[in-house]
């Protein structure tokens, strides 16, 4: 009974040991983003990606919103956020897309936000602040919002993706037709099928084929 009570309070201590050290690289990393060089914050920046504990998705949302830190790390962080899918890095996300002021207006930072928040597929918010973002006056940011609507599959989307089909930009009605394909929308289906007889794009006509190929076997499933 000693030895057996005596192996589990080793195993106890190694545990108890190892969120000491993790909790200590987190504080050193922290210090490193605070006073390093660009190279060696961005450093810092992936090891709290890999640790991706609380603590350290703590310290990468900081460092977004600290409004004297340069705009390209920013976007790493992003990016690792999107990555690590903490629940928490959904509030900062969002305000990257639905607030200007936060970020200056930054495509860059709205664009990897719209794909980041594409991870996040529970939160009603996230689907609503990505249908907003379907208005934004930068290209890229709307098809990044298209492709991350098409990515969580939520319903509410689909009418404002249909409406997508008839933007003037190729790049937003290919992405309207691939998101639509991915959601399973059968609602759908007369519009693409608009497409596939009309006079346009040859590309945009094959994605609209092999979406409607996809919402047809799932309306008689």
């Amino acid at each position: 009974m000693r030895i057996l009570c005596a192996a589990w309070l080793g195993i106890i201590l190694l545990i108890v040991s190892g969120k000491t050290s993790i909790a200590e690289d987190v504080d050193m990393l922290a210090a490193k983003l605070r006073r390093g060089k660009p190279e060696v914050r961005l450093s810092a920046i992936e090891a709290l990606g890999r640790i991706k504990n609380a603590e350290a998705v703590g310290e990468l949302i900081g460092v977004i919103e600290d409004q004297t830190e340069d705009w390209t790390i920013k976007v790493r962080v992003v990016k690792l956020l999107g990555e690590i899918g903490n629940p928490r890095a959904t509030g900062v996300l969002i305000k990257i897309l639905d607030d200007p002021a936060f970020t200056n207006n930054c495509a860059a930072l709205k664009w990897n936000a719209a794909i980041a928040l594409g991870n996040f597929k529970k939160y009603t918010k996230v689907v609503e602040v990505l249908i907003d973002a379907l208005e934004d006056r930068t290209l890229y940011v709307k098809e990044a919002a298209i492709q991350s609507l098409g990515e969580i599959g939520n319903p509410s989307a689909v009418p404002h993706i249909i409406s997508a089909l008839n933007d003037k930009s190729f790049a937003i009605r290919i992405s309207a037709v691939r998101a639509l394909g991915k959601i399973g929308a059968v609602e759908a289906i007369p519009y693409l099928r608009k497409l596939l007889s009309g006079d346009g794009d040859g590309y945009i006509k094959e994605e609209a084929a092999r979406a409607l190929k996809s919402l047809s076997a799932k309306k008689y499933q």
